[in-house]
């Protein structure tokens, strides 16, 4: 009789299929449309300005919605009362129909029509900044498409079929699908958000920071800042400082000009007390700020 080899991939008409989702990392969401720049970029602590935020759909189209943070502590958003503090508007610029739809809380949300490119500029002022100096206060800005963007995934089909003999057998092959990302709102990148610096305001005080214990003829340091009104280091501070002390044999710093790369704080090394019992150091500048130590109990051992 003769022998009748059967080829594995002879396969009989399909009994039944399923899908399954491919395991896979899932891609780090795509930032938000477009950019913001904000004027002025750089104030002082509790000053009243005029910001200016100009956004751009640099990098596409956007028709949806933008929101727009104002940062906590800054005076609150409003759109009723012109002229009055926290007064927001805007100007579609060449973004036609863009407008403010909304002031929530520090909150603006805005329908938003650009074609790549496009411009529209929010005004927000006067405004107070906040009365404490950061390196960078961001006015978050996310947007939102109307419309999902079309996104690919691979799957899994399940196939399960018959052979020639008349056994199941399961087929497993991988396929690539397309589906529909549901719009969500996503902030900008972080190089793209408006950032604005928060500086110490003008030099309003003087404040001297030293060890409460001491060893008698042992070296410390202590730490001399010019402050602004509400306890910021006064970054554009140039007085010159000097030092006295309750211990007439103590050896204290020489005077000292600040610079402006000091911005407003300067630590003194070699500091000593010879006397022993409570002690205190003051410093004094140019202008007449004088201010004493905390107490410094000075031991002989």
């Amino acid at each position: 009789m003769p022998i009748v080899k059967l080829h594995r991939r002879a396969l009989v008409p399909l009994l039944g299929l399923a899908l399954l989702l491919v395991p896979a990392q899932t891609p780090a969401a795509a930032p938000g449309v477009g950019s913001v720049v904000v004027t002025p970029s750089r104030v002082a602590a509790g000053s009243t300005n005029t910001f200016k935020l100009t956004f751009t759909a640099d990098t596409g189209p956007l028709q949806g919605q933008t929101l727009l943070d104002i940062p906590r502590g800054w005076s609150p958003p409003q759109a009723a009362r012109l002229g009055l503090t926290g007064y927001v508007a805007l100007a579609p610029e060449t973004c036609t129909g863009t407008k403010l739809v909304r002031v929530s809380g520090f909150r603006l949300t805005i329908a938003t029509h650009c074609h790549r490119g496009q411009t529209f500029t929010v005004t927000y002022g006067p405004a107070t900044a906040s009365t404490l100096a950061a390196d960078g206060y961001v006015f978050l800005t996310q947007t939102k498409p109307d419309v999902g963007v079309t996104a690919t995934k691979l799957i899994k089909v399940k196939t399960v079929v018959k052979t020639k003999k008349g056994k199941r057998k399961t087929k497993l092959t991988v396929k690539r699908v397309k589906y529909i990302v549901k719009p969500t709102f996503r902030p900008l990148a972080p190089k793209k958000q408006p950032v604005v610096v928060v500086n110490g305001g003008p030099v309003d005080h003087l404040t001297l920071n030293a060890p409460t214990i001491a060893t008698s003829g042992t070296p410390f340091s202590l730490t001399a800042r010019a402050e602004d009104a509400y306890g910021n280091p006064a970054s554009g501070y140039t007085g010159t400082v000097s030092f006295s002390s309750s211990d007439p044999s103590a050896f204290l710093p020489t005077p000292y000009q600040f610079t402006t790369t000091d911005s407003g704080a300067k630590t003194f090394g070699n500091v000593i007390l010879r006397a022993t019992g409570t002690q205190t150091i003051t410093v004094s500048d140019n202008a007449g700020r004088v201010d004493p130590s905390n107490a410094i109990t000075v031991y002989s051992f």
